[in-house]
């Protein structure tokens, strides 16, 4: 399973909603139907009553067994899946006129997906492949509090946040950062004996998207907006 690093502008009111409700925003995050479109659930009920795992998982169950860490992962990884499929179903049926949009619905620009050169960047900001050092760098892409616990882990963890004015800092950090001369500078070497996700990252690429990184962080800043950051 692939490791994409994403990140999410959420307003603080989200953000204070979600610590109190963690389920709210894992719905959000994995783009869920809305609340009364009964075609889209009643797929997602077929399709979740046909996964190989979600029969396993009631097997055992009906057997007074304790589901496995791994197997609950991937249960809870099928269920982000499923709940997108049915998303794109609602989507298809309604088109761009559906009536009454989900409250989680969003411009393209309000989320970032960094693929897989997350690790590579944060590499590059802190010379480090383990978790935040605590300077704005560091906290752009591996930075934040955790939300949600294991209830809200997304395979790798669950959502971490940055308050507006972390936000704020980060983007100024970003905005001094002079990334072409790093990029040029960036060894994928050293970045694999680290133990760098996929450290095979050419100058050009890295820049692509730090650039989309930095603007996204400019834009959240502007708006006074916290990020919600995760790993999927």
């Amino acid at each position: 399973m692939s490791m994409i690093g994403k990140l999410r502008q959420v307003s603080e009111f989200e953000l204070a909603r979600f610590k109190a409700n963690p389920s709210e925003m894992v719905r959000m995050l994995a783009g869920a139907p809305r609340v009364g479109d009964p075609q889209a659930y009643a797929q997602l009920r077929q399709n979740l009553e046909q996964s190989p795992v979600v029969r396993e998982l009631m097997e055992l169950s009906r057997q007074g067994k304790v589901p496995t860490r791994e197997q609950q992962l991937e249960m809870r990884q099928q269920m982000l899946e499923l709940l997108k499929q049915a998303q794109g179903m609602q989507q298809a049926a309604f088109g761009k006129s559906a009536p009454h949009p989900p409250v989680e619905a969003r411009t393209d620009s309000a989320e970032l997906d960094l693929h897989k050169s997350w690790h590579s960047l944060h590499f590059l900001f802190t010379g480090k492949a383990d978790g935040s050092d605590g300077t704005p760098l560091g906290d752009a892409i591996l930075g934040g509090a955790e939300i949600g616990g294991e209830a809200a882990d997304t395979g790798y963890g669950p959502p971490r946040a940055l308050p507006p004015s972390r936000v704020k800092a980060v983007a100024e950090a970003l905005n001094a950062f002079p990334i072409a001369e790093k990029a040029r500078q960036y060894d994928p070497e050293a970045a694999e004996r680290a133990e760098v996700y996929v450290a095979q990252h050419g100058a050009d690429e890295l820049q692509q998207y730090f650039t989309e990184l930095r603007a996204f962080c400019n834009d959240a800043a502007s708006k006074g907006n916290a990020v919600l950051l995760w790993i999927e």
